[in-house]
């Protein structure tokens, strides 16, 4: 991703920042749909080499967002546009905010409540970027893989940590 300013994102000293401004989740009827379906029901049983980092269990979404990245790549043509969930990477703020909760933040003793209980230092990274979404979503971008916190879209009056001043 270059750091030049784009409309899709801003490059700071702290991070990249992911926007959804162009986002598009595929409905229902669309060639994207069609194209996301065929990879979750056949694809990926008889090419599994084209999506090495998804199984049988990965989430419509995780499917569409491969399919982006194989075009933005310029890899494959298809017609999926970037869908509305992202996957934080090194280098962008959410990564760096959800792996500093994940390893520090839990065990500091003045802000950990601030966290559900279903959150520990051995929970899965994208439930920490989950938690963070529902936190700032401004900042961070739902996952694509399906999370207990998303899903339970915790109780929205339980304080957020602030992540600029812990640490």
């Amino acid at each position: 991703m270059p750091c030049a300013r784009t409309s899709q994102h801003k490059c700071e000293m702290v991070g990249r920042f992911w926007s959804g401004a162009n986002c598009q989740d595929a409905t229902e009827g669309s060639k994207c749909h069609q194209e996301v379906t065929w990879a979750m029901e056949h694809g990926i049983y008889v090419y599994p080499e084209w999506y090495p980092s998804l199984t049988e269990q990965s989430s419509f979404r995780e499917f569409q967002a491969r399919l982006f990245r194989g075009q933005q790549s310029g890899l494959e043509h298809n017609d999926c546009p970037e869908p509305c969930c992202h996957d934080a990477l090194p280098g962008e703020r959410c990564h760096e905010d959800a792996t500093w909760a994940m390893l520090y933040g839990i065990n500091i003793r003045e802000i950990n409540h601030a966290y559900p209980p279903s959150l520990t230092n051995e929970s899965e990274f994208a439930e920490f970027q989950a938690y963070l979404h529902v936190c700032y979503p401004d900042r961070c971008p739902e996952p694509c893989a399906p999370t207990e916190v998303g899903a339970s879209q915790h109780d929205a009056s339980m304080d957020c940590p602030d992540t600029h001043n812990s640490r």
